[in-house]
């Protein structure tokens, strides 16, 4: 007799486990403290340099690179030098070299651009590249 009530038992205990444990979670949510600082504002970039690389051939024994300097930023810049880098046909470096794209004198403002150029006489060059290596802002 007692077989005939065991299905009922048992469904009746699984409802009261289920029901304890609905009753033992918190309804509220779990406050969790946030120590994150809120981001600044983006603010216009002031000085921000670019060189980009035009042409580069190769004449007889001297190698030329011809490029553009971009000042991307919001003020004046000047002293820009930008880094020729001479590769070998496999992309190893075989030289690099420094020119003056815009000199103390001189100002490149904000959108400007100014072209650049650099030579070498240095055998095995095939590949050449150019980044803005340094650039001052007298604000």
């Amino acid at each position: 007799m007692l077989e005939r009530y065991l299905g009922h038992v048992a469904v009746a205990v699984a409802l009261l486990i289920g029901a304890a444990f609905w009753l033992m979670q918190d309804s509220e949510p779990a406050l969790v403290e946030s120590n994150e600082s809120v981001a600044p504002i983006d603010a216009p970039v002031r000085t921000r340099v670019d060189a980009i690389m035009t042409e580069c051939v190769r004449k007889g024994r001297t190698t030329r690179v011809e490029g553009l300097v971009r000042n991307l930023g919001s003020i004046d810049v000047t002293r820009v030098t930008v880094q020729s880098i001479w590769k070998r046909g496999d992309g190893s470096v075989a030289d690099t070299g420094l020119v003056y794209a815009v000199g103390e004198d001189q100002k490149l403002g904000p959108g400007e651009t100014v072209i650049f150029s650099d030579t070498t006489d240095l055998r095995g060059v095939e590949r050449c590249n150019v980044r803005a290596l340094d650039w001052w802002a007298d604000e």
